[in-house]
């Protein structure tokens, strides 16, 4: 090959060269103008995001409710005999906060049960004043259910914002229950909790 065809030859490989490159620049300077057409960024600022409330009170009269009411005591049980008292005792539950609660049972911490009464046995019963169902409970049932978040109660729908749930709560025990001539269990705390559920 001659010098000249070399030059004409290194030439238009320039050429070719110089024009991909320009092809190159363009396309880039395109995508850089398209970018230069979007808006300018707008904002939603200082939003927050908070749960609804669950609350629950207590009470044992249906006029002051609480977080924590004295309970009662359930006297001059007969093992096998019928659940006491006979009218049971009234008890009142409060939905306080901003959502339906599906609302649980439990007895926290260990009892007192020094004459070893056979806590499966001992059955705790609770009657809802109006609708739903009677519910009999056992207290070793109560008590393993502390763990777990507690036995479900209002069996027939959940408590509403602002609705109070009123119930009977009785006592009784199964023959064989005890083997002594009297036995207490003491330091029984009944505990209720409500679980916010989707409306």
């Amino acid at each position: 090959m001659s010098k000249q065809r070399g030059k004409r030859y290194l030439g238009r490989l320039a050429m070719v060269r110089l024009v991909t490159m320009i092809s190159i620049l363009t396309v880039s300077m395109g995508g850089v103008a398209y970018a230069a057409l979007q808006s300018q960024t707008v904002t939603l600022t200082g939003n927050s995001i908070q749960t609804a409330s669950a609350g629950l009170q207590v009470s044992s009269n249906g006029t002051t409710f609480a977080t924590s009411q004295a309970g009662f005591n359930f006297a001059d049980i007969i093992p096998g005999g019928s659940a006491v008292p006979a009218n049971g005792n009234l008890a009142y539950l409060r939905n306080v906060g901003t959502t339906a609660l599906a609302v649980k049972m439990m007895v926290t911490g260990t009892p007192a049960n020094l004459d070893n009464v056979d806590l499966s046995k001992v059955h705790v019963i609770i009657t809802p004043i109006s609708g739903g169902s009677v519910q009999n409970f056992t207290l070793a049932a109560l008590i393993a259910s502390n763990t777990s978040g507690g036995l479900s109660i209002l069996s027939a729908a959940n408590l509403l914002t602002g609705a109070t749930y009123n119930f009977r709560i009785q006592v009784q025990m199964d023959s064989d229950a005890v083997t002594s001539s009297i036995a207490t269990i003491n330091n029984l705390d009944f505990a209720f909790s409500g679980v916010a559920v989707a409306p």
